[in-house]
């Protein structure tokens, strides 16, 4: 018999916005919490004026296609108070969206959505009344004042908060404590008064940076599905606080999302990160995220457990992903890109009354993992920070004027009381030039020796970077790193129009076959099932994701080309799936044959990769190896063999490699 068709996952869309030129039913703004389920439709725009709380037990739906808008405190006069949605503890959000339909927060006047300029709004409501939203000019020619790389705090962020243990102190001292060289106050902030202070280790709370410590009464005990909050009715709940005990809690599921323009200031000289994650647990569900021109992180995780896939951090203010308070989950996918610097853009004009069209001044990229242990700085507080991150491309921006001392921007920088395992990556173009050049690792800092501090970086191709190490911990691990006798990347030319191709120019043989890389990992909770069953080097291999959705796309930064997207059909005999689908091989590096994993899915919410193939393939199941069974060159055809059909509903997608 035949089962229904599924369309595979792909992202091989020719321009974003292309299907959605028509005007929106309405511009709906929102200010106020939300307190019960809600639903954000596609055919709206959703215009967040201020820090919009989602409260337990309440979850927030956003419809794939949806373009939600953050305003910029000055525009509304709400001081420190940015359009930003916060999920706090108990609270879902899910915004399940695809590559064709992805949903975009962003700024008030971004044009580069799907709607184009029939989404921005001419006025909203500000705090003392409707104001006349300014119109900023983001295009993409060069016109005189015109440029959409200039811009950044203009709207908040996302910010999801969960339940996980942190490795966080919260013993109530009030002494000061030393950092980074620096000293800070110590636990100088009001607890949540539901909380017990006896102790921290792996229970503490603690406030998301920029927030103040305020409180609101919760009015409901379960939400619309009958499922129960974790707090009574009539709580008093501390908004902004996150941390509890079960490294399993669900703040949600997010999938393509693009969060651009963000990191204005939510308290007094505080940025907001493009998605902040606080003690967030791996029932959540992270994949396809994009940060683009934040004028903080691109992604900050303070504790959680959440494994995450398929994350960009493009030309952002501050570090590209920054991990702290004991964050212990996976990562594999992610893709960085600095860029500091002001330019007359190669193809876009731009230069005919002197205007560059490159970054703003006030949003200096720094560096591209920054991976700290608990606080504060205790090496003893667990769970210690150490998360597992493969599969990873970092550009930096050697050359560039960067306003932080060079030896800083590093490609990895691990502090006190962190410890990481990052493999099959690929880093380019690190540091500041000349002497100051960045090394691929730091250890530390020079005015404290690292305790607890250890970094594994294993099948690393570096290129056009100083040294491989540096700081206080310089015996720590480096297996198969090495440098490249060239650039390993396709194009990084993002200041040429359509110059940025990611994708890898080769692959040695020895790595690119696929592997179950569990195999190589100790042993612990999220770990089995989560990885793409890949060797090669870098993010992405010949297909590039952010292709058709991300707005590095619509901005044209990226190359026009990529791997045809696989329409995939499933059949079954007896209780054995197939999938089958056609082999792209126009746009393969160095002859070899464009490689699939394939996943399955009972819920279409969490996927579990089943294993690799390509055109040709046989199978090599220690290695999660699939065969190919169809004979003909281009095509392929996949059995699911540790899967029984029983009659249930089950999905399955393709991704390109």
């Amino acid at each position: 018999m035949k089962l229904p068709k599924f369309k595979a996952l792909g992202l091989a869309c020719a321009v974003l916005g292309c299907a959605f030129s028509t005007a929106r039913a309405d511009i709906i703004e929102v200010s106020s919490n939300i307190s019960s389920d809600t639903r954000w439709t596609r055919d709206n725009v959703y215009v967040v004026t201020q820090i919009v709380y989602v409260l337990p037990p309440a979850k927030l739906t956003v419809e794939p296609g949806t373009v939600i808008r953050g305003a910029k405190a000055s525009v509304t006069g709400f001081t420190n108070n940015p359009g930003s949605i916060i999920v706090t503890r108990g609270a879902k959000i899910i915004g399940n969206a695809t590559a064709d339909d992805p949903i975009i927060f962003t700024c008030l006047d971004d044009p580069h959505v799907p709607g184009g300029v029939n989404t921005i709004p001419a006025f909203i409501t500000g705090q003392n009344g409707v104001v006349e939203v300014p119109q900023q000019d983001f295009s993409l020619s060069g016109s005189p004042g015109g440029n959409a790389f200039a811009y950044s705090k203009e709207c908040g962020g996302l910010v999801m908060l969960g339940r996980t243990p942190l490795g966080y102190d919260r013993d109530g001292d009030t002494n000061n404590i030393q950092w980074d060289g620096n000293t800070h106050s110590g636990d100088n902030i009001a607890y949540p008064t539901v909380f017990t202070t006896a102790t921290g280790n792996g229970t503490g709370f603690a406030l998301i940076e920029g927030l103040t410590s305020t409180t609101v009464t919760l009015a409901e005990a379960f939400d619309a599905d009958g499922e129960g909050s974790v707090f009574a009715p009539s709580t008093t709940f501390n908004l902004g606080f996150f941390g509890g005990v079960d490294e399993d809690d669900s703040s949600g599921v997010i999938r393509f999302w693009s969060h651009r323009y963000g990191g204005f200031n939510i308290a007094s000289n505080n940025e907001i990160n493009g998605v902040t994650m606080g003690g967030v647990g791996r029932g959540t569900v992270m994949e396809f995220q994009e940060v683009a021109q934040n004028a903080d992180d691109g992604f900050e995780w303070f504790g959680g457990y959440i494994n995450a896939r398929y994350l960009a951090s493009v030309v952002n203010g501050d570090d590209c992903f920054d991990g702290d308070f004991g964050f212990s989950g996976n990562l594999q996918h992610l893709f960085a890109i600095n860029d500091n610097e002001s330019y007359n853009r190669s193809g876009f004009g731009g230069d005919s009354d002197g205007t560059p069209v490159g970054r703003n001044s006030f949003a200096v990229s720094d560096k591209m993992f920054e991976w700290d242990g608990s606080e504060p700085d205790n090496s003893t507080v667990t769970p210690q920070t150490n998360a597992y991150i493969y599969s990873v491309t970092l550009i930096g921006n050697k050359g560039a004027n960067f306003a932080t001392p060079a030896a800083q921007d590093s490609a990895i920088h691990i502090l006190k009381g962190a410890s990481g395992l990052f493999s099959h990556g690929v880093a380019e173009d690190i540091g500041g030039g000349g002497s100051g050049d960045g090394p691929l690792i730091f250890i530390g800092n020079a005015s404290t020796t690292p305790v607890g501090t250890t970094a594994d970086v294993n099948n690393f191709y570096y290129f056009n970077i100083g040294t491989l190490q540096s700081g206080a911990g310089v015996a720590n691990d480096l297996t198969g790193v090495s440098a490249a006798a060239s650039t390993q990347l396709r194009g990084k030319g993002h200041l040429v129009k359509n110059g940025l191709d990611p994708r890898l120019v080769r692959d040695d043989a020895p790595n690119s076959v696929a592997r179950d890389l569990t195999l190589a990992l100790p042993s612990r909770p999220g770990v089995t099932g989560f990885f793409s069953p890949v060797r090669y080097h870098g993010a992405m291999r010949d297909n590039n994701w952010l292709f058709g959705w991300s707005w590095t796309h619509a901005v044209e930064m990226m190359t026009t080309t990529n791997v045809a997207r696989p329409r995939v059909e499933i059949s079954v005999a007896g209780d054995q799936v197939s999938l089958s689908f056609n082999a792209d091989l126009s746009d393969v590096a160095a002859g070899d044959a464009v490689l699939y994993v394939i996943e399955r899915s009972i819920d279409g919410r969490a996927w579990t990769p089943i294993g690799t193939v390509q055109d040709g393939s046989a199978e090599d199941e220690p290695h999660l190896v699939l065969a190919d069974s169809n004979g003909a060159a281009g095509s392929i055809t996949v059995t699911d063999a540790d899967y029984t059909y029983t009659g249930s509903p089950i999905l399955y997608r393709v991704i390109p490699q």
